[in-house]
């Protein structure tokens, strides 16, 4: 085994046939924040409590790093790690009471709301595997391969998501101009 502190790593990071150390999986972990966080986002709604699942997956990614066994299936098991965690979120919550019906702070009726609110709302409205194809080709800026792979479907679903996707939310938002 290598040791890290007097500097005899190999420059892959580790053997050869052997998996990289666990501080260089864990490195490689910080690639994929930005896609975690549009999916929590996406899936989430709010921002800050998006940030609060973000950590608990990277909290449990790193803790839990030495039981993948194949370093190029990372990114998949990160992303199936945060749709837990946001499946857990949704379990954990407390019902709370909308804006409108909590009194004086709700907003006027005819305040418009700005593009991102419209486009939120439109998504959050999107079923969940719709939403998430959407962000993982436009927001993290993924090809459909890349995103077929992340989410276990062949490259002609993901079109075919976008699509449907896409056409959703034309409806979505145009159908209720503000």
């Amino acid at each position: 085994m290598f040791n890290t502190t007097s500097g005899n790593v190999p420059p892959g990071g580790g053997e050869v046939g052997h998996p990289p150390p666990v501080d260089a999986a864990k490195q490689r972990l910080w690639e994929h924040a930005r896609l975690v966080w549009a999916l929590c986002l996406a899936r989430i709604k709010n921002p800050h409590d998006a940030e609060d699942v973000m950590q608990t997956v990277f909290l449990k990614a790193v803790t839990k790093i030495h039981t993948l066994k194949d370093p190029n299936r990372l990114r998949p098991w990160l992303l199936s790690i945060t749709r837990r965690a946001c499946i857990d979120y949704y379990r954990r919550r407390k019902p709370t009471v909308p804006l409108d019906q909590a009194g004086p702070l709700s907003a006027a009726p005819n305040d418009p709301p700005d593009r991102f609110a419209r486009l939120h709302a439109a998504l959050s409205q999107l079923p969940p595997k719709y939403c998430e194809t959407l962000c993982l080709y436009y927001i993290d800026g993924h090809h459909c391969a890349s995103v077929a792979q992340s989410l276990g479907i062949s490259d002609q679903a993901v079109r075919r998501r976008l699509v449907r996707a896409r056409l959703m939310l034309h409806d979505l938002l145009t159908e209720d101009p503000i």
